[in-house]
């Protein structure tokens, strides 16, 4: 008998967990398909948009920086990911978990993962200093966030989550384009696919595309 219960307990645990895991994929809008690459001009979108099968085209720029975190004696490292001015990401949208979203025309505020806040203590309010493009900047940390996309983040690199030096910030588009001289481009894109479409034709069709 306890044998039975438990094993119904597994399932029922097992089952309520799978459900979550797919609802909040399907609500933040998880993408099937990214590509990482050095630049490419924004007019590729309409290209990537008629791929067969592709329903759904976002591009960003993403950045990895060093920053200067108040209480760390080394530089820890920070990875920037654009977001729009206005509106929310089409794909790989985060949750607020507190604070509120950048305002747009305020280019040093940011959302933080919510690890890396935990771990050093932080809250919406507290600054963080990033060395872009050579160049210090003080940025102001606004919300704490959540992403389907990186539910384990991780330096690149390493082998084990140092959640105190490895921090995902999320900036305004314009303000981090603008940083990194990427105004009308990308190096990073996301697709949705169609039910049912096919993830090695539409993976061919981008490498067309970007080649």
């Amino acid at each position: 008998a306890a044998g039975v219960v438990m094993f119904i307990t597994y399932l029922s645990n097992f089952d309520s967990l799978q459900r979550t895991v797919d609802t909040y994929y399907e609500r933040q809008r998880f993408a099937d398909v990214f590509a990482v690459l050095k630049r490419a001009p924004s007019r590729l979108e309409a290209d990537m948009r008629a791929i067969p099968g592709v329903s759904i085209v976002d591009t960003r720029v993403v950045a990895d920086v060093a920053l200067d975190v108040p209480g760390l004696l080394e530089p820890a490292s920070g990875r920037l990911i654009s977001v729009p001015s206005r509106g929310r990401p089409l794909l790989n949208d985060v949750f607020l978990r507190a604070g509120r979203w950048p305002e747009a025309g305020r280019p040093d505020e940011v959302l933080a993962s919510q690890v890396f806040t935990d771990a050093n203590h932080m809250v919406p309010g507290d600054p963080v200093t990033a060395i872009i493009n050579g160049r210090r900047r003080r940025l102001t940390i606004v919300g704490v966030a959540l992403s389907p996309e990186y539910v384990f983040s991780i330096r690149p690199g390493e082998m084990i989550p140092d959640n105190r030096r490895f921090a995902l910030l999320w900036m305004e588009r314009r303000a981090l384009a603008s940083a990194f001289d990427m105004e009308g481009a990308f190096n990073d894109v996301s697709l949705r696919l169609m039910p049912g479409a096919s993830a090695d034709e539409a993976l061919a069709g981008l490498d067309r595309v970007l080649a």
